[in-house]
């Protein structure tokens, strides 16, 4: 990935975090990750030299990839079912359907 590109995934991400429509335990999947890594208490105990650390990793990895697939689906000001949104996170209807109601 290059600097655009990287550039352009931290625009998203950080118009992923502050979408209201986007539940809590999302955003903070990246964040308990990293706390997970730096808490003493593991799964796995990190004084086991290879297995210890291989867990860190693979909760880290995951979290990472989950974030990443998150972020790229994310489309801001577009709701669950495809519809636009207003400012308040309201589907709004298109005009050819606002006039037959």
């Amino acid at each position: 990935m290059n600097i655009a590109g990287l550039r352009g995934m931290g625009t998203r991400f950080f118009s992923y975090v502050r979408d209201s429509r986007v539940p809590l335990w999302r955003k903070l999947a990246g964040v308990m990750a990293v706390v997970y890594f730096l808490s003493p208490v593991d799964a796995l105990p990190d004084v086991l030299p290879i297995l210890g650390w291989l867990d860190d990793i693979g909760v880290l990895s995951a979290a990472a990839f989950f974030m990443v697939r998150e972020v790229q689906r994310h489309r801001p000001g577009v709701g669950t079912d495809g519809m636009p949104l207003d400012e308040e996170g309201r589907s709004r209807l298109p005009s050819s359907v606002r006039k037959s109601v």
